[in-house]
Formats: structure tokens, sequence, C-alpha cells
């Protein structure tokens, strides 16, 4: 009886450390990705050509875009913190509201947010994406009764 209780419990510390070594490299693939993410903004920030051909036809001046690519990095930036768990709820909405102070962080999440809600693939993005839109809808809000 003792032999099989050593076996069950090594068992389960074996799939406690599976999961925790998998849980961490999907942290750190998380990050990669956004490291790449922001190398691809950098670019597009830098070619003008590169912004032109990832700006939809007619959509935004070009002025208007890259102000909206370089608070992307920062959303993004975010996104990735708030999937690595260097963010916690209370943290993020702190950084959103501090995002959504500036108008071209409400005008970069007017634009787009919905594709940013559309392309979620998990709780994890469905709670960033909410706690964005919240504080957009509060400080577009706040807009409203001070004009």
């Amino acid at each position: 009886m003792k032999t099989s209780c050593v076996v069950l419990a090594a068992a389960a510390v074996g799939i406690a450390l599976l999961v925790q070594s998998e849980r961490q490299n999907r942290q750190r693939l998380a990050l990669h990705a956004e490291e790449l993410h922001q190398e691809l903004i950098a670019e597009a920030l830098s070619d003008p050509a590169l912004r032109t051909m990832w700006t939809a036809p007619g959509k935004l001046p070009d002025e208007e875009y890259t102000k909206i690519l370089h608070c992307n990095r920062l959303i993004s930036f975010l996104s990735a913190k708030f999937r690595a768990g260097l963010l916690d709820t209370a943290s993020l909405r702190v950084q959103a509201r501090w995002v959504m102070a500036r108008e071209a962080g409400r005008t970069y999440w007017a634009t787009l947010g919905s594709f940013r809600e559309e392309e979620a693939v998990d709780r994890i993005d469905r709670a960033f994406n909410a706690i964005m839109a919240d504080e957009h809808a509060a400080m577009v809000a706040v807009d409203a009764v001070a004009t």
C-alpha cells in the first residue's frame, strides 16, 4: 500500500512539473512572438512603403496611421506582459486607463479594438480586451461630459 502511495505522489509531482514547464514554454513563445511583432512595427514606422502597404486603402492618412502603429506597440507590449503574468488585472487597468487618457489610445481602440476582439484566441486575450474596452468607454464618457 505504501509503495502505491509513493508512486502516486511521484506521478503527481511529475505531472505538476510538466504542466509548469509547458506554461513557462508558452510564456517564452508569447514573449518571442511579441519581440518579432515589435520588430515588424518598427520596420513599418521607419519605412513609408511598408506603412502604405499595411494601411487599409483610404482608411487613414499616414500621420494618423503612424500614431496608431506607435499605440499598437504599447498595447501589444501590455498584452504580452499580461499574458506572461507580469501585469495583474489591477495593474493592467491602471495602464489601460493611462493609455486611454490619451487621444492616440482612444483613436487606436476605436479603430482597431473590434479587430483585437475578433482575433482573441483565449480567455486571457478576452480579459485583456475587456479591460481595454472598459477603460476606453470610461474615457469616451469623460470626454463627452467635458464637452
